[in-house]
């Protein structure tokens, strides 16, 4: 992922010191209570056994970001040859008042070029510093550099899916996922566990060797009841709601709503088998990121549930929904498997009908007019809400080196998150194929003309733009979906809303605006409208959670019928294909065309397969 120099490069020694003076460590600029940072300083004592055990004792330490040098007086405290830098003046300023012990051990240094030798200290420290530096992976890169082979770099970071307050700073908040990745392409054996609050994040990473144990609750040993077997991609651990360890059988108390952090750190999905050996659970269901997997009846005794899991790439939440509100947990087990194409068609398979139209179209485009493309961007490219919808862009383009930016966070393989309004973070032309998927009706119509020549500016082949434009029926279509969902849930479909605001754009004019640059454009229709329109009723009524899996079988079975089908007119979308090489890609695309709409056999398929049918239950009119 090639970032732009504005974004990536160190803030300079001016803008440092300006940020992290006085008022950031007195709560002026910063989340820091106003008694002052040397009031509410954390303490990391408890890191101190392990690593003594891990690296051995007196150990060369350097703590990066140590503020007014506390981690480096408990550690030297400990026996440790501990030293710090910080690049701020003011902090280094601080240690000979606050922390006598660390006086003449820190230096005032960025974090991106650190003063030392290569391989010179047996354990790095980043504790709440990777969140501030604009690029932390260059961090991460640096701290390793100044490891030994078999020394540690230890960290905690908030993840941004659940860190829920606003810290003007945090200029670099990345999900675990990422983190992930960064040690490991840094060359460390990386272990993860949340600790203290569901939002901090604490990363372990070995140069060159496995990573070390590391536990919810402890450091060192491995955990009482979580196991894991088989791919080594898959990492679990425990996010929330599991209490302390019960003696003497090494259970742990499992309450209703416990979550586990479920990292695929592929690019494909993975099987997983998932065994619970609990006792007197009552009612049991498991919820991947808000989709229910599985379902298990009370039953009195201790039990072992099992069920089979689909992962996706990236991280996922695994949550427990106990109607007894609390169990005692004596095993959680996850074995990973690969899962190849097989795994990769049924999640894509099972989206929502109109994500896999559009994905499918522009799938189907790239192979025919650029198959030997490597490099992929996708615009605004998060599938679904937060959580998505259990598939990446990737699964749609296997083989590819994909990039996803969007103005939201997700948990997924190379995401980016970029300001709205803001200019793409690359280099003019980095990418052979670029996406823009139902993007542009969400931008202000004063700003579409530019936005779209920032997507232009990034493509070096292919730019393929698809949303609904203002052509005849789409406003009243999304209008209808707005109204019915309204009146169904009683709340206001965000996107939908947006749509409406800010109008359609226009397709002549986008078309026209892109062969002003130099491309040559060809124009695909994509989701018969009736059809559309029919199939997105059907998924409102749906989607919600008492319907378990209905709403993915249904979509599985849509989109399988219909495959290609809906690229006729009147259509709900339409996909604009610029070649900048230039050529007749209408002419290359002309066999993509559906010859009619789908057949009604084909929209009966959706809806015969939710199971029991459209019951008045399913109906909501109970």
């Amino acid at each position: 992922m090639r970032t732009a120099p504005d974004d990536s490069r160190p803030l300079s020694s001016a803008a440092l010191q300006e940020r992290y003076g006085a008022g950031y460590f007195r709560g002026e600029n910063s989340g820091f209570s106003h008694e002052g940072y040397e009031n509410v300083h954390a303490t990391w004592v408890h890191w101190m056994d392990f690593v003594r055990a891990e690296v051995g004792a007196g150990a060369r330490w350097l703590d990066v970001g140590c503020a007014y040098g506390f981690l480096v007086g408990e550690a030297r405290a400990a026996g440790f040859r501990a030293v710090g830098v910080d690049g701020s003046r003011w902090a280094a300023g601080r240690v000979a008042d606050t922390a006598p012990e660390a006086r003449g051990r820190v230096v005032v240094a960025h974090a991106e070029r650190l003063p030392f030798a290569d391989a010179s200290f047996d354990v790095v420290s980043a504790f709440d510093l990777l969140e501030h530096v604009p690029d932390p992976a260059a961090v991460v890169a640096e701290c390793a550099r100044v490891l030994r082979p078999g020394g540690l770099l230890v960290a905690a970071t908030p993840d941004p899916l659940v860190f829920d307050r606003h810290e003007p700073t945090h200029v670099a908040e990345r999900p675990p996922s990422f983190w992930v990745r960064a040690f490991e392409e840094a060359g460390l054996a990386t272990a993860l566990r949340f600790f203290q609050a569901e939002f901090n994040c604490e990363l372990v990473g070995r140069r060159g060797f496995v990573p070390p144990l590391v536990a919810w609750d402890a450091l060192g040993v491995p955990d009482p009841v979580l196991r894991t077997a088989g791919d080594p991609r898959l990492r679990a651990c425990l996010r929330s709601g599991f209490g302390e360890r019960l003696d003497p059988d090494d259970a742990r108390v499992l309450s209703d709503g416990a979550r586990v952090y479920l990292l695929n750190a592929g690019d494909e999905p993975l099987e997983v088998r998932v065994e619970i050996d609990c006792a007197d659970p009552g009612a049991l269901v498991l919820a991947l990121d808000g989709r229910i997997e599985a379902r298990f009846p009370e039953a009195p005794g201790r039990m072992v549930h099992a069920a089979s899991l689909l992962v996706p790439a990236g991280g996922h939440g695994l949550r427990f929904s106990l109607s007894r509100g609390w169990s005692r947990l004596h095993r959680l087990s996850f074995t990973a498997a690969a899962g190849g194409d097989r795994a990769r068609e049924s999640l894509v398979a099972g989206l929502p009908f109109d994500l896999h139209e559009r994905y499918a179209l522009a799938r189907a485009v790239v192979e025919r007019l650029a198959p030997s493309a490597r490099s992929l961007l996708d615009v605004g490219g998060t599938m679904g809400g937060d959580s998505g919808h259990l598939a990446w862009t990737g699964d749609f383009f296997p083989g590819r080196d994909t990039t996803v930016v969007d103005a939201r966070w997700a948990d997924l393989p190379r995401h980016l998150r970029v300001e709205p309004g803001r200019p793409l973070p690359f280099a003019d032309r980095s990418f052979e194929v670029v996406l823009a998927m139902d993007v542009l009706e969400h931008v202000p119509p004063a700003a579409r003309a530019s936005w779209i020549e920032e997507a232009y500016r990034v493509a070096d082949g292919l730019l393929v733009v698809a949303n609904p434009f203002a052509t005849p029926g789409v406003e009243e279509a999304d209008r209808f979906l707005f109204e019915f969902i309204r009146s169904r849930y009683g709340y206001e479909h965000g996107f939908l809303a947006e749509h409406l605001a800010h109008g359609h754009p226009d397709l002549a004019a986008t078309c026209e605006r892109l062969r002003s640059l130099g491309a040559a454009v060809a124009v695909l229709p994509s989701g018969h409208l009736p059809s559309w329109l029919l199939l997105q009723t059907m998924n409102a009524w749906l989607s919600h959670p008492e319907q378990d899996r209905s709403f993915v079988e249904a979509n599985r079975a849509a989109n399988r019928a219909i495959g290609l089908a809906g690229t006729v007119e009147p259509a709900y979308r339409h996909l604009v294909v610029a070649d900048r090489r230039g050529g007749d890609p209408a002419a290359r695309l002309a066999d993509l065309l559906s010859t009619g709409p789908p057949e009604a056999r084909v929209l009966g398929a959706a809806l015969a397969a939710v199971p029991g049918g459209l019951t008045p239950r399913n109906r909501g009119d109970d």
